[in-house]
This record gives C-alpha cells, sequence and structure tokens, in this order.
C-alpha cells in the first residue's frame, strides 16, 4: 500500500491543510529499505531496531501516522519487537543520526515509536513486527498503515484510518474498524473460543474465510454493494435486500462474528 499525503482528514467531508511534506510510504514489503520512504527531495536511510519486553496485560502498538502493524502470537512468555525505521533528511549522516534518536518502545505495554518532530527538513516513519505470546490482550492503532494479527487469542481491539486490516487465527473478544481500507478474517477451525468478533469497513471490501466446523453466529452487511456466500444463509424478519444483509448459523450457533461495510462488498467463503 503507497500513501501520498498532503493532506489530512479533519472531520467528516471536510479536509484541512498540513505543513508541505509529501511522503510516499510503502508497506507492501516486509523489506526494510529505504526506499520505501520518499518525502520531497530528502535523502532516505533505513535500518532495522529489535528489543526484547515482559508481556503485559494489555500490548498497545502505536507506530504513528506513517506505520504499520504485524502481531504474531508465538510459544514464549515474553515480546519481541522488530521495528523498521526510516527517515529522511537533507544529507545521509544526517538521516543516519535521526534514526539514532528514534526509540520504538516505551516500556513493557507501551509499543509506541517516540522521536523527533517531522518537518520540511527531516521525517521519520516506523512499522513494527511484534510477537507476543498466544494468549495476550492487543490495542492496536495506527494511522496511514495496514493492521495484521496472526494467532493471537484473547481480547483485540484495533483502528486504522488508512490501511487494510487482516485477521488470521484469531479468537477471543476482537473488535475493530477502518476507514479506508479492505478486511479479510480467516477464522480458525472449532467453536470460538470467546465472546466473539466484531470488523468493520467504511470504503473497503470485507472477506471472511470460515471453517466448516466452525460454531458460530455470522452476520454480514453493507449499505452500497453486495454480499455474497458459499454457505445456506438466511435473510433477517423485516429485511427486504438478500444481498445486503445475510445471517448465517454454523455448527448449531455461537459467539457472533460479525462483518459490516458502507461501500463495498463483503464474500464469506469456505476455508
Amino acid at each position: 500500500m503507497k500513501l501520498q499525503l498532503t493532506w489530512v482528514l479533519a472531520g467528516a467531508g471536510m479536509l484541512a491543510a498540513v505543513a508541505p511534506v509529501h511522503v510516499i510510504a510503502s508497506d507492501d514489503s516486509r523489506e526494510c529499505v529505504a526506499s520505501h520512504f520518499k518525502v520531497n527531495d530528502l535523502i532516505s536511510y533505513a535500518e532495522t531496531k529489535t528489543q526484547r519486553l515482559a508481556s503485559s496485560s494489555v500490548n498497545n502498538i502505536n507506530p504513528g501516522i506513517n506505520g504499520s502493524i504485524r502481531v504474531h502470537g508465538w510459544n514464549n512468555a515474553d515480546v519481541q519487537v522488530k521495528a523498521c525505521v526510516m527517515t529522511a533528511a537533507e544529507t545521509e549522516q544526517e538521516a543516519r543520526n535521526l534514526a539514532s534518536q528514534i526509540s520504538i518502545v516505551q516500556g513493557p505495554g507501551n509499543i509506541e515509536a517516540n522521536g523527533p518532530s517531522n518537518d520540511e527538513h527531516q521525517n521519520w516513519s516506523v512499522s513494527y513486527d511484534v510477537w507476543v505470546p498466544t494468549d495476550s490482550n492487543l490495542s492496536l492503532k495506527a494511522h496511514n498503515g495496514s493492521l495484521a494479527v496472526d494467532d493471537v487469542h484473547g481480547q483485540i481491539r484495533f483502528d486504522t484510518l488508512n490501511g487494510s486490516v487482516r485477521l488470521n487465527a484469531v479468537n477471543g473478544d476482537v473488535e475493530g474498524t477502518t476507514t479506508n481500507g479492505s478486511v479479510a478474517v480467516d477464522v480458525p477451525n472449532g467453536s470460538w473460543s470467546g465472546s466473539g468478533m466484531h470488523v468493520k469497513t467504511t470504503n473497503g471490501s470485507v472477506r471472511l474465510r470460515l471453517p466448516e466446523n466452525v460454531s458460530a453466529h455470522v452476520e454480514a452487511s453493507t449499505v452500497n454493494g453486495s454480499v455474497h456466500t458459499d454457505f445456506p444463509a438466511t435473510i433477517p424478519a423485516g429485511s427486504s435486500e438478500s444481498r445486503k444483509h445475510i445471517t448465517l448459523d454454523l455448527g448449531g450457533g455461537g459467539p457472533m462474528i460479525e462483518a459490516t461495510t458502507v461501500n463495498g462488498s463483503v464474500h464469506i467463503s469456505r476455508s
């Protein structure tokens, strides 16, 4: 995904000018390379920083305005943070010096980047790969960046403005939104172990992949688009549009798995 930032949303239907800095940040590759970060005519630099932390009751992750987040569940008891720090300045040495001033964590449970202010002479961005214990609680917040979570079971909250969301083999109490981006969810085999999942996008498509043996109550809806499913579905009472809102009871029903979009389609497929 590439982001060209010359304006930011100031409210529904409103735009506000920002400093004359033109940023192109790419998170479509796991490589941490300077060519993925362009700011006006400045010289770019990239380096990887890693840090180990104790796990916390909630692992808060926030890369700042231009950064993505990928979270992976693992069997260790601690947290490993791998950050791609990308900087731009008027010389390569200044870009390197800027990278040395950026911290990637503030302490256990607070994985947030911190560094000097951005302006037309210098700019920086951080993207994260984070490994947490499989049973963990997450709070993820981005602005212009994608979010992805694999193999984590717990309370998961997420929010991004401009970016896609991918959830794979998650479980528990899951809830979050993106405004401009697609949502892809791969539900694990078996019964959903938790209170359910509620995911939403405003401008983007939604894809749900469900195993045959999952036990859940599934609802999917759109305002401007259609809903397609590979499973037998029912139309909620009072609904006049069979392709706008459908429900599925799989494996005898269970916790709610809900996916909605305003402008986009929804596709529910068998995994």
